[in-house]
């Protein structure tokens, strides 16, 4: 027994042999990895330090040299729905900047391409004093650290990267809203340099794209982005000259959520008021409340389009479209005026002519009862003579006192419906006649108007 142990006990003793020899070699690769480690992280320490060892950030770079050129590119990560009340839009962009500080440059200290750096070391080099124009609000991002990227080349060549989102004023020109295109300009130059110490212009990309590059993502609400043109310009100021760099974003309005909020109700509105030409004119009540009920709804169409709108002194594409529709509401209304007005007119003759007969009438019946010339010596026979009415007393009793009548000076009495009767110049003598002709011209005219609109608009 002792000895089958001692044979496995022989092939054991090589095999520890084997592994602790292997101990210190483990050991040792540790301690040279750490060493070089703490040797790489020494290394860029001291390169820093003497990067920023008598480095005065108040000073720009060549300060006794050439203006410094600064180079600009920017990422457009986002553009927020404009706000046509205020005049104002919102956009979210990666604002980088390039420029050289010989001062930071390493070459001569390490063979390290790049050197990247982060926390506050901002705040201790030299950086252009970079703003927007005509920004209302804006701010860095600092979630969950500052949102900047700040990389350092071995010739001193600087890039600086920061996000921001900047609210800006874009001035509108609402005149052909909501067909209308609009450019949004974001402006930037130095605050603290002249063009004497500082240069600026825009940076085009490694890949040669445009210097503003868009994210393909950008879905505007209302808008389409169609371009974006870069421009840099010289603006001059009394303490001198500053140089700027503008982005000019177009865009273009979509009429969609117009066509549904106030075109088609506008539309069905004034069909809606063609229904009283299809009621009868003897019905008054219907036709003129359906005609004030289109008025009212066309009035509170257009204050609820304007609201949203700012209160410009020009009259704007949607407001000429949405006046004509309240003229066609209103003019359907003014038809029935005219209708009622030709029907009274029917009326009165009609009632005229029933007098004229009624006239004949009693005439008749009183030359057979009596002798006209007892009337006209004034004497009045009885009302309830044979052969003639009682409710002819009234004729009987003016022809009794026609005497009386003659005598007084003649008055003109007549209606202005009497004096357009007796012209003859009012062609239209049937209110059934005046409601045939708008229901076809309304329709026509309205549907004229809709391609004159639409093509002029179409065109722009």
């Amino acid at each position: 027994m002792f000895n089958s142990y001692g044979r496995y006990h022989w092939y054991l003793i090589p095999l520890a042999i084997v592994v602790l020899s292997q101990l210190p070699l483990a050991s040792t690769s540790s301690s040279k990895t750490s060493e070089m480690e703490s040797s790489v992280y020494t290394n860029s320490t001291l390169i820093l330090e003497a990067l920023l060892k008598g480095y005065d950030r108040r000073i720009r770079p060549d300060v006794k040299g050439t203006p410094q050129k600064v180079r600009v590119d920017m990422y457009v990560a986002n553009i927020w729905a404009m706000e046509e009340v205020k005049m104002e839009f919102t956009i979210d962009i990666y604002l980088r900047q390039y420029w050289r500080d010989e001062r930071l440059s390493f070459a001569h200290l390490t063979s390290d391409p790049i050197l990247t750096l982060s926390s506050n070391i901002n705040k201790q080099i030299w950086i252009p004093s970079t703003y927007f124009l005509n920004t209302k609000r804006a701010y860095m991002h600092d979630v969950t650290t500052e949102n900047y990227l700040l990389q350092i080349r071995p010739n001193g060549s600087i890039f600086y990267s920061i996000r921001l989102t900047i609210t800006t004023s874009c001035m509108l020109n609402l005149r052909k809203f909501p067909h209308d295109t609009q450019r949004c300009t974001l402006a930037l130059e130095s605050y603290g340099y002249q063009t004497s110490d500082v240069w600026y212009a825009w940076n085009d990309r490694n890949d040669n794209t445009s210097a503003i590059f868009v994210n393909k993502a950008v879905e505007l609400p209302q808008f389409e982005l169609v371009g974006v043109d870069k421009t840099s310009v010289i603006n001059q100021y009394n303490i001198g000259n500053h140089s700027s760099l503008i982005a000019t974003f177009k865009m273009r309005r979509r009429i969609g959520y117009f066509l549904i909020d106030t075109y088609v109700p506008s539309t069905i509105i004034v069909i809606i008021s063609w229904i009283s030409f299809w009621i009868s004119p003897e019905s008054a009540p219907a036709r003129v409340a359906l005609g004030i009920t289109t008025v009212l709804t066309m009035t509170t169409l257009i204050s609820s389009a304007r609201a949203s709108l700012p209160k410009v002194s020009y009259v704007k594409a949607i407001d000429w479209y949405l006046l004509l529709c309240l003229i066609f509401v209103f003019g359907s209304i003014m038809e029935y005026t005219f209708v009622a007005f030709i029907l009274n007119i029917m009326k009165t003759k009609k009632k005229k002519r029933e007098a004229a007969l009624e006239e004949r009438d009693w005439s008749t019946c009183s030359k057979a009862s009596y002798n006209h010339d007892r009337i006209e010596s004034g004497e009045c026979p009885s009302l309830f003579a044979p052969k003639c009415s009682p409710k002819r007393g009234n004729r009987l009793t003016r022809l009794c006192h026609k005497k009386e009548k003659d005598e007084l000076p003649e008055v003109d009495l007549k209606t202005l419906g009497d004096k357009m009767e007796e012209r003859h110049w009012f062609p239209i003598q049937d209110p059934i006649t005046v409601d045939r002709i708008s229901r076809i011209g309304f329709p026509l005219t309205f549907f004229a108007f809709n391609c004159i609109y639409w093509l002029i608009h179409k065109t722009e």
